[in-house]
């Protein structure tokens, strides 16, 4: 089975998308990224939870009892545009990156995708070595406020 997931860039695309989906009667699922929607600064305004507010919203609106799923697409360090410009350490774009996975799983997120393929500590263009990756979530999720 193929899913669709939609990028919810604005009110715009996620109405038109539930009201497709209602229209189908199909799965629609939401891949939202940190820069789309988070609990601090979103280019559509949105926090995890009125992003599902307002998609449940459309639901109601098209009489869509069907499923609709919200989701993270690229939930790692530094895949927001504002952590890389803010030039955040290690330590502080992870506990932004945990809160905001924690505001997702709050709101009712129903998939994750945490990636931790950028590291702005290492030289430009080395991939983030397995080891260094296991590490830094394993070690960094036994002492955060990760809430899940």
């Amino acid at each position: 089975m193929t899913l669709l997931a939609v990028c919810p860039n604005s009110s715009a695309v996620l109405e038109a998308a539930v009201s497709a989906a209602a229209k189908h009667r199909c799965v629609m699922l939401f891949a939202a990224t940190l820069n789309q929607v988070d609990f601090e600064s979103s280019y559509t305004g949105w926090t995890q939870a009125e992003f599902v507010r307002e998609m449940f919203g459309y639901a109601h609106k098209y009489q869509w009892p069907g499923p609709l799923f919200p989701c993270l697409d690229h939930g790692g360090p530094w895949l927001k545009d504002l952590h890389t410009l803010a030039k955040l350490s290690y330590t502080e774009t992870m506990e932004k990156v945990k809160t905001s996975i924690t505001a997702c799983v709050l709101s009712g997120y129903k998939l994750l995708h945490i990636d931790p393929t950028v590291d702005r500590t290492l030289p430009v263009n080395q991939p983030v070595p397995l080891e260094l990756v296991v590490e830094n979530w394993t070690v960094g999720a036994a002492s955060s406020s990760l809430m899940v």
